[in-house]
């Protein structure tokens, strides 16, 4: 009896846990709370050499093409300013 008893707790934690994980994605932000990765030029602008490339106004190297996700990581990811292979932003 104590087995099955745990058996249906862990199932119904685990039913529990997946609808609120499914649940976090629906619906609007509550006032200040952080969303993570939110950026305005987080799209994939071109792909260039097999890698994505995105516009950061902020990056490590200033204003211009970065590999995508690569803006903060200094001395990686750079592609170059306004202009760039003819791409503008």
């Amino acid at each position: 009896m104590r087995s099955s008893n745990i058996a249906v707790a862990v199932v119904a934690g685990t039913i529990l846990f997946l609808a609120g994980a499914a649940n976090a994605g629906i619906g609007s932000t509550a006032p200040g709370m952080a969303v993570d990765g939110l950026t305005l030029t987080n799209q994939v602008d071109f792909i260039f050499g097999g890698r994505k490339h995105c516009w950061y106004e902020d990056g490590w190297n200033g204003p211009g093409w970065y590999w995508c996700g690569y803006a903060t990581r200094k001395g990686k990811g750079w592609g170059g300013g306004e202009g760039y292979r003819g791409w503008k932003h």
